[in-house]
């Protein structure tokens, strides 16, 4: 078990959901998610993105990665029982590096018939 977290594209017709992204214990960018939708840190979460969050946390990820130092303060790790580490390690930044990758590059949903999801599991 684990803190498995998933960006989804939900058709907004049919309310089907497609995976676009996932995460395995990415337990800082869960704090990013919970802590700008002032959600229940200890609930699991479903919220609803757009393009402009996506936007700030691709800032955020980039201003982090930029400056390592920044981390507690912009990109905070988070403990629970089953959300890995909490040390600003390697793992840590490879993920921020890896997520980035992705909403730079390679996310494929179709803003005009999908809402954005994210959504986890643990």
């Amino acid at each position: 078990m684990g803190l498995d977290m998933y960006l989804l594209a939900e058709n907004k017709q049919t309310g089907e959901s497609r995976l676009l992204y996932s995460w395995r214990k990415a337990n800082q960018i869960r704090r990013w998610f919970v802590s700008h939708f002032d959600q229940d840190a200890d609930a699991q979460v479903r919220i609803s993105l757009n393009e402009d969050t996506i936007e700030a946390l691709i800032a955020e990820i980039e201003i982090v990665l930029q400056k390592p130092e920044l981390a507690p303060q912009l990109m905070p790790t988070s403990d629970g029982f089953f959300f890995g580490s909490t040390d600003y390690d390697t793992y840590y930044f490879d993920e921020l590096k890896d997520t980035l990758q992705y909403l730079n590059n390679d996310s494929e949903y179709d803003p005009d018939n999908e809402q954005l999801i994210y959504t986890e599991w643990w």
